[in-house]
């Protein structure tokens, strides 16, 4: 029973000196690596991702690499170029087709089906993602 006393206080010792992992020893606090492609980003924004669909479905044909005079996703300074006209020429175009000096823009990509919502939504998904 005499070592009780040394044992009790020598194992509080130990339990106490043992230091778990502090919570940003085991969480990098660096923030993940940019998508290597635009296409590759996955906006937060339900709108956003929902534009992103309909791009990966309807748009990527022409605007991964920038096809027939469409403006590709990779070129921020073809973007910045569109961007410049305003949004609500961007959608009129996209809505309604455009033909331009470079290509034609057929009205909701070719594909009459698309509402409203998701040709705009997919317009501004493709003005958002990072380039």
């Amino acid at each position: 029973m005499k070592i009780l006393p040394v044992i009790v206080p020598l194992g509080l010792f130990i339990l106490t000196s043992c230091d778990s992992p502090k919570e940003s020893d085991t969480v990098s606090e660096k923030s993940p690596p940019p998508p290597e492609h635009p296409w590759d980003w996955i906006p937060e924004d339900p709108a956003l991702a929902s534009g992103r669909e309909i791009y990966l479905m309807e748009c990527s044909g022409c605007h991964d690499e920038g096809e027939e005079g469409a403006p590709a996703l990779t070129k921020k300074s073809e973007w910045d170029t569109r961007s410049e006209q305003g949004l609500a020429v961007l959608l009129d175009h996209a809505l309604n087709g455009f033909q331009g000096p470079d290509g034609k823009m057929p009205a909701r990509g070719g594909t009459p089906s698309l509402t409203d919502e998701e040709v705009t939504n997919a317009v501004n998904y493709m003005l958002a993602a990072p380039k």
